[in-house]
């Protein structure tokens, strides 16, 4: 997420510096042009605002207030079109500029941001338009009206329905992106992601965090024996069993292979190995069903690290626990080795 949050901060930012040049260039053309039909203020303001514009060019490129900036450019920017409806001997075709507002709110501020901004100004158009060209002198035929104040609102509607879309959709391909396509559960790109962010919340509220690397006992015998099908359903079996009896707060994911890892937060180095031992108490004696009514026991070893403690780095805490998994490879498989070991299993091994 946080890298998702940086490439939507870019967008945002090449979007706003080309609106900006626009500004300045379209700022100084229509200036001239107002001046020559006698509409100093509005030239004046015209002028103004390009200036503010390229003033603005290297400040966005760097800030970390970006939307703060954006919104202090959008709303005197707005301001002057519908200040422009009011103006004596202006055309009533300024409003073709009001129609661009829901698009560049959108752009610029997202889904909330963009239809607040949006209502706003949309709403002050319609009202400054029928106050200038509905009564008086200058009044235009209702139908005209009609079309230009639905046809503002259809823009906005449909730039809303496209953001929520666009919103919807980038948020299901990185759902997608960091799930295992075979068990459903987080994938290694997820559990980079969760680490920064749970040891974030564990650092701000002095919460242990712990991190749990575990293995299928034998899986090449499983797909050597029944067949990768049956190694498949295996992996979903166990990964299913893992993320049903973890907490909201944990993560469970599958590295790669027949290789998982868990993420508890809140669990000191002790509650984490205890939790997976119980894990792999409870994965053995529920043995997944294969052909021929026939059952299969299915166990695996690992090893625990604790954030601080092994290690202050993702990195760090899979070397860590991946070494203790091997270590329980070694001691005859089934078990759990965290810094202090534990008793032997109970369960005869696989």
């Amino acid at each position: 997420m946080p890298e998702q949050l940086e490439q939507d901060q870019s967008h945002r930012r090449s979007v706003l510096r080309a609106l900006l040049w626009l500004t300045l260039g379209c700022g100084l053309i229509f200036a001239g042009l107002n001046v020559a039909r006698g509409l100093y203020l509005l030239a004046s303001l015209e002028v103004l605002y390009a200036l503010f514009a390229l003033c603005l060019l290297p400040v966005v490129a760097t800030t970390r207030h970006l939307v703060a900036w954006t919104v202090a450019y959008l709303v005197p920017f707005f301001c002057i079109m519908v200040f422009a409806l009011l103006l004596p001997n202006t055309s009533f075709t300024v409003f073709a500029w009001i129609q661009t507002i829901p698009i560049i709110s959108y752009l610029l501020l997202g889904l909330r941001g963009g239809l607040w901004m949006s209502l706003c100004f949309i709403t002050a158009a319609v009202v400054a338009f029928n106050v200038r060209y509905v009564t008086g002198e200058h009044a235009l035929n209702g139908l005209i009206v009609t079309n230009l104040a639905f046809s503002s609102l259809a823009v906005m509607l449909f730039s809303h329905i496209y953001e929520s879309s666009r919103v919807r959709n980038e948020r299901r391909l990185i759902e997608l992106a960091g799930t295992d396509s075979l068990t459903g559960i987080a994938n290694r790109m997820r559990l980079n992601e969760e680490f920064q962010r749970l040891r974030s919340q564990a650092e701000r509220s002095a919460m242990a965090l712990s991190l749990v690397v575990l293995d299928l006992d034998f899986f090449k015998r499983v797909n050597d024996q029944y067949g990768h099908d049956v190694g498949d359903k295996a992996l979903q079996h166990a990964a299913t069993m893992l993320a049903n009896r973890l907490r909201g707060s944990d993560l469970a994911c599958r590295l790669g292979g027949e290789e998982f890892a868990l993420l508890l937060l809140g669990a000191d180095h002790a509650q984490a190995a205890r939790l997976a031992d119980q894990l792999r108490q409870q994965l053995y004696s529920a043995p997944l069903l294969v052909a021929s009514g026939r059952s299969l026991q299915i166990s695996f070893s690992g090893g625990v690290a604790t954030l601080a403690q092994d290690g202050d780095d993702l990195s760090a805490l899979l070397k860590v626990a991946d070494r203790r998994m091997y270590e329980a490879k070694a001691l005859g498989r089934n078990r759990i080795v965290a810094a202090t070991a534990l008793p032997p299993a109970v369960d005869a091994p696989n």
